[in-house]
């Protein structure tokens, strides 16, 4: 089933593969060059040895963010000027090249070595779904973690909502200061707020209904699937929002009669800003009444159902990162997610132990053991001989 409004792209039969890695000061990692099957890999170490890190960096290489850090500059090694992670892709018919250079002046991205200026021309070139502890945190956090993730997964699959946004999130800093400084009394103060209204009222119901379709494409899948991890039923995702079943003039009436208090708090209080999302288990807030299990488990119901709906929209499979996955699930779950790895998903899997992954799932996967930064050595499916390097 396909939504109306939503930008499917043309059905291929390419499934874009990330083929090498390479990094230049990137948190631990002095240098690093890796090479990926397009399939299972498999990254062994123990904690604090750089996993995580390798498994950031790819997220960095997608969305020129990290899922760890706000502030880019944790990402540059300590002592060094600069970092760079650099990606090569090919989907069998072309080949590119992505690049992240982070400074202290700043971000510079680029595809087959030419500066990109618009962030909106660059993301969606490689998607990725990330499954880490961090995950779990967002729906423990405040509503503005969970905008900002969601807002992060709509952008890969929809450049119209990320052009959307940023104009949005520009005119919603306006209005909040023109609420400072706004005398109702004055005719061209109402006019000029009228002016600004029309615009944010357009934004708003275009983010709103991109945000309800994606959410609405997560729900096809979602309880399926945490009914095969958990053997429970009835999970689902809820978009909460305070404009819900709003036209144009409802919002518009609901923004005047909100107009003495948002000056009073200079905030606008109607809006896609005040979103929220939740997951519910049987009719009830998960967050409030589920175990921590069960949490995780949606959470990661929540990253399976992605991978089946960015292939959906998009005719292509996205990069699933898996930070340590296995550790906490019993050889049941465990089962019962090896699954979902279908062969057509480069899937890159980190974990302290060999032992928590089956042998037959090992066969299929490149394994790399990493210390300290560096990789000591390397199980390559094709030839399965394991090279050392130290």
């Amino acid at each position: 089933m396909k939504l109306v409004g939503w930008n499917y792209e043309q059905e291929n039969d390419f499934k874009l593969k990330l083929k090498k890695l390479y990094l230049k000061n990137y948190r631990n990692y002095d240098e690093l060059i890796l090479d990926f099957n397009d399939n299972l890999n498999i990254i062994i170490g123990d904690n604090a040895q750089g996993k995580t890190n390798l498994l950031e960096s790819i997220y960095v290489l997608a969305v020129t963010k990290s899922f760890l850090s706000i502030n880019d500059k944790n990402l540059i090694m300590f002592d060094s000027r600069y970092s760079l992670v650099k990606g090569s892709l090919n989907n069998n018919t072309s080949f590119d090249e992505l690049e992240v250079l982070i400074s202290e002046a700043g971000k510079i991205v680029k595809i087959n070595k030419k500066e990109i200026k618009k962030l909106s021309d660059y993301i969606s070139k490689l998607n990725v779904i990330i499954f880490s502890s961090d995950s779990i945190r967002i729906f423990k956090d405040s509503p503005m973690s969970r905008r900002k993730y969601f807002n992060i997964q709509i952008s890969q699959i929809n450049k119209i909502y990320l052009s959307n946004l940023s104009n949005y999130n520009l005119l919603l800093r306006q209005r909040n200061e023109f609420l400072k400084i706004i005398d109702i009394h004055k005719k061209n103060d109402m006019d000029y707020l009228d002016v600004l209204d029309e615009k944010y009222i357009n934004l708003s119901l275009n983010i709103y209904d991109y945000r309800k379709k994606y959410i609405d494409l997560v729900n096809k899948y979602i309880d399926n699937i945490f009914y095969s991890i958990t053997g429970i039923k009835e999970l689902k995702l809820v978009y909460s929002s305070n404009i819900d079943g709003f036209d144009k003039d409802l919002f518009k009436d609901k923004l005047r009669s909100n107009l003495n208090r948002e000056i009073q708090y200079k905030s606008t209080f109607l809006g896609p800003n005040r979103d929220d999302y939740f997951f519910e288990l049987g009719g009830k807030n998960l967050s409030l009444y589920g175990s921590q299990g069960q949490i995780r488990s949606a959470v990661l119901a929540l990253k399976l159902a992605e991978v089946k709906l960015f292939t959906d929209v998009l005719s292509d499979t996205p990069i699933l990162l898996l930070d340590d996955i296995f550790s906490e699930l019993d050889i049941t779950k465990r089962n019962n997610i090896v699954k979902y790895l279908s062969n057509e998903v480069q899937t890159i899997v980190t974990t302290t132990d060999i032992e928590n992954i089956e042998e037959k799932i090992r066969k299929k996967a490149n394994v790399y053991k990493i210390k300290n930064g560096k990789i000591i050595s390397r199980e390559i499916i094709w030839c399965r001989k394991v090279i050392e390097n130290e």
